[in-house]
């Protein structure tokens, strides 16, 4: 078990230091104080507070290094490895739990947001350890094991609201298995969100709010679309990656549907089929409330991944190498093509001359700048006058705060021409010099 522990470390140290993007950036803020407080933030993140409170805790110990801000993470992904091996363990045997872990410590999309200062990893975490003790108390009930399960219940309800749906899957399992002294406990433990209700209806309603207000972030951020449930798992196995080339993509992506039905095929369900609860419920009644508000994607769902690996690790212990092997392989497509990794916020900060004026659709999106300590001039070029020699227009989420491109029209109005371009992984960035 040790070795696949130490090999899912090693494999999330690699790049953990990339530059901060804009949502670990807005939270970084968040947690020095120096945008709104940690409190209206949490509710306009919709998410509940446990996630931050552990962040705040570690950052005031720690300090405010990207090092830092990722360390819950990094942390809760190696602990998700761990219980995942546990889990296989309890269901099989020691070399189940190998299979299921090696599938889990090289899994791309796990590595990925072990790696990200935001709350999708802690809570794969907390369900992943739930789920153990879950399947413990149905096996092997014990206090011991129920202390646990209760504890894990309310680290994961308080961390991510789609993870509701995971214990209201749970409460149904136990209601079919006739185990009225878990759901009696389930109960009590969900009892505990009484206290952040009013938090919870006011987060809603900036939801809301800011859904009516942009319609194109809605469908940015998680709304409903044909592509949300096959992108989930097109990610789910080959992280963040894609091909320009469309056939090859494709192609890639059919042929590992392919092997993957082929193994799927092989798990007999009725054994496992507390899987599937993880599984499947959480997935739809996630679909089904994005048709109201935005909250559906692949990333948020990410804590039903290990039920998916589970399922492979039953189905595929011959063959499990082969997708072993791939993981590796995507992961080395993605250490070796920047253009996968995060915003380079950083990189783009230090670039920036003392005296030049940047420029954005949304200054609201220029938290990354306030991280790295840029105190240049911000303007919204679409909204606001324009003055200065020399110009940075930074081109992010150009089409949902400025979709017609006003901000580039009033720069070329106003007498400013391009004279040059940069681009850093996620960014677009047009040099404007003032001819006048």
């Amino acid at each position: 078990m040790w070795i696949v522990i130490v090999l899912a470390l090693i494999l999330r140290l690699v790049l953990l230091n990339q530059s901060l993007w804009l949502d670990e950036a807005s939270e970084a803020l968040a947690l020095m104080g120096q945008s709104s407080s940690l409190f209206s933030y949490i509710l306009a993140d919709y998410q509940p507070p446990l996630y931050h409170v552990i962040c705040y805790l570690f950052t005031h110990l720690l300090g405010y290094s990207e090092f830092v801000l990722r360390l819950p993470s990094l942390i809760s992904g190696i602990f998700t490895v761990y219980f995942v091996i546990k889990i296989a363990e309890l269901i099989g045997n020691k070399k189940l739990g190998i299979i299921a872990g090696l599938l889990s410590a090289t899994n791309p999309l796990l590595i990925y947001y072990s790696q990200e200062g935001r709350t999708y990893a802690m809570t794969t975490f907390f369900v992943t350890a739930s789920f153990y003790y879950f399947i413990k108390s149905l096996k092997f009930p014990s206090k011991s094991t129920i202390i646990h399960y209760s504890l894990f219940i309310i680290l994961m309800i308080w961390t991510s609201y789609l993870s509701w749906f995971v214990l209201l899957a749970q409460g149904l399992y136990v209601i079919w298995k006739k185990r009225y002294d878990l759901l009696l406990l389930q109960a009590v433990t969900t009892m505990t969100l009484l206290a952040w209700l009013p938090s919870f209806i006011t987060s809603l309603g900036i939801g809301q709010f800011t859904r009516e207000l942009s319609p194109e972030w809605g469908k940015v951020v998680g709304g409903l679309s044909w592509k949300s449930l096959p992108l989930t798992w097109v990610k789910f196995n080959i992280g963040r990656i894609s091909f320009d080339n469309k056939i090859l993509y494709g192609a890639l992506v059919t042929l590992i549907a392919l092997l993957h039905l082929a193994i799927l095929r092989l798990v007999n369900y009725r054994k496992y089929f507390v899987f599937l609860v993880w599984l499947i419920p959480p997935v739809i009644l996630g679909l089904m409330t994005a048709s109201i508000l935005p909250v559906f994607a692949y990333f948020r769902v990410l804590f039903v991944l290990p039920a998916y690996l589970l399922l492979l690790a039953i189905g595929s212990q011959k063959i499990s190498k082969v997708i072993i092997l791939s993981n590796i392989l995507f992961l080395i497509i993605f250490w070796f093509s920047p253009r996968y990794h995060r915003e380079n916020w950083r990189q783009l900060s230090r670039d920036l001359p003392p005296n030049a004026v940047v420029a954005m659709p949304s200054r609201a999106q220029s938290t990354p700048l306030l991280y790295y300590s840029v105190t240049q001039l911000i303007i919204e070029p679409a909204k606001e006058s324009i003055s200065g020699s020399t110009i940075y227009y930074i081109r992010y989420a150009e089409d949902l705060f400025d979709p017609t491109k006003l901000g580039q029209t009033n720069l070329m109005t106003s007498g400013y021409t391009i004279t040059g371009e940069r681009s850093y992984s996620g960014i677009q960035v047009d040099i404007y010099e003032n001819r006048n």
